[in-house]
């Protein structure tokens, strides 16, 4: 049973569908009594009439409820009308990180995914503390959107927010009740641990598995494992250890790349502690490598109310606005994405759920191009000449060890031009010889002063 626009349910007034799936419905809605828009999830009869999954959906429901942080989307109200289920969330204008990932393939600016996993990393906390998993940690549930500037202020920047959602499907950190047994696949397999997709007893390090998954995916622009099949990509998850980074993106710093693996680990005893650690460990990381930055671009890409933002906001214009929805014409409201309401959004990411791929339309910004770059790899015709001038020193430098340890000077010189050269092979082999040229030289040199020594004395 699909709600058509006008519709009355659960005192609110349906606005528009913004997600289906085999799980039920999402919806825009009017709230009944106060100025705001709400989103409601309806969830499907053969659902609702589980009563193990009723039991457990009260049960989280409630305690998702009662989360009160600045980047987990609110759980407002739960109920059931006409035999079907429901649960009413905080709606936030904006788009999703998945559609943000979809129109930046290469990965997002290290900044970016720093802010991310401060956010992310403070709202899972925040749950863990109160007893609560997410277990469906991914870029599709992390909303971004923008903050007004302060009321009397227009001119002040705007500050954009990061916010966690769909908690009304956790579950407790208990482990130990049959609420828990129910035959639901819950989560994400290119995002589940090992653990969960195993059946073993859950605990936050199982959350931290996955934000590492989405913190993967932000940086690369890919999950760490995809397979043709979900009993391959399980297999993977179990066994397959995870990629480097750094490998997939040559710009992205070695401690970087290293804090991600460290979430990655199969083993939850092998992995951060907690959310907020992992994010801690990949913001120091990103802190303490080089950042250099460039003069700001003038024009719209670059506008006097986009700021750099602390922790929980993303701080570059690399995280798209959003209008909300217009709230004093009724005749305004429509899910189209003409009016301000993105056709795919986080609210739609229910299990089992098969949408159309996500348009980011204009409220997706990229613009990595104005932000600052980290560990500029060096390219162009002098970068070419120094590779090449490397290369030369190397194979010099082997014959000229030999020759009052020349080779010393020259092996030295050549690893220096080496490293401000074009990364290539030619480079790592200019490399090698270099470092040989100099080892030999220092052998060498030994040498020599230890026979003139032994002859001496």
């Amino acid at each position: 049973m699909s709600l058509e626009p006008g519709t009355e349910f659960a005192g609110y007034t349906v606005v528009g569908k913004i997600g289906a799936g085999g799980m039920g419905e999402v919806y825009l809605a009017r709230h009944p009594r106060l100025p705001r828009h709400d989103v409601i999830k309806v969830l499907a009869e053969h659902v609702s009439n589980d009563p193990t999954f009723r039991a457990r959906f009260t049960r989280e429901a409630d305690l998702a409820a009662q989360l009160d942080h600045p980047c987990i989307v609110s759980v407002y109200d739960r109920g059931e009308v006409d035999g079907r289920l429901w649960i009413s969330m905080q709606y936030v204008a904006g788009t999703d990180a998945a559609a943000l990932i979809a129109a930046t393939p290469g990965g997002l600016p290290l900044a970016d995914v720093g802010a991310v996993g401060d956010a992310i990393g403070s709202a899972l906390d925040h749950a863990h503390r109160h007893g609560l998993l997410h277990r469906d940690v991914k870029p599709a549930n992390i909303l971004l959107s923008s903050e007004d500037s302060e009321p009397g202020q227009p001119d002040a920047p705007e500050r954009r927010r990061i916010r966690l959602a769909d908690f009304g499907i956790a579950r407790q950190t208990d482990g130990g009740t049959a609420l828990t047994s129910a035959n639901l696949v819950i989560g994400s397999f290119p995002y589940s641990s090992p653990e969960q997709l195993s059946g073993q007893t859950l605990d936050a390090r199982s959350d931290v598995y996955s934000l590492a998954c989405s913190l993967f995916e932000f940086l690369t622009g890919t999950v760490p494992f995809t397979g043709p099949t979900p009993a391959m990509l399980i297999h993977h998850h179990l066994v397959t250890p995870p990629p480097a980074v750094s490998d997939l993106r040559r710009d992205v710093p070695r401690a970087v790349s290293d804090a991600v693996r460290h979430g990655l680990a199969k083993n939850p005893a092998d992995r951060p502690l907690s959310a907020g650690s992992l994010a801690a460990e990949l913001r120091s990381a990103i802190d303490t490598t080089g950042f250099f930055p460039i003069v700001a671009r003038t024009g719209p890409a670059m506008s006097a109310r986009t700021q750099l933002a602390a922790t929980q906001h993303a701080p570059t214009a690399a995280i798209p606005t959003a209008q909300a929805p217009p709230l004093r014409s009724r005749s305004s409201h429509s899910a189209s994405p003409a009016h301000g309401f993105p056709t795919v959004t986080a609210y739609s990411e229910l299990p089992d759920q098969t949408v159309s791929g996500p348009d980011p339309g204009a409220s997706t910004v990229r613009a990595s191009r104005d932000l600052p770059v980290l560990d500029v790899l060096p390219n162009g015709p002098a970068a070419t000449r120094r590779t090449t001038a490397s290369l030369a020193c190397g194979v010099a430098a082997l014959p000229l060890s030999v020759v009052g340890g020349l080779g010393l000077p020259v092996g030295v010189a050549g690893w220096y031009l080496a490293g401000r050269g074009v990364p290539s092979s030619a480079g790592r082999l200019a490399k090698a010889l270099c470092i040989a040229g100099i080892v030999l030289s220092v052998a060498f040199i030994g040498f020599t002063v230890g026979h003139a020594m032994t002859i001496q004395f």
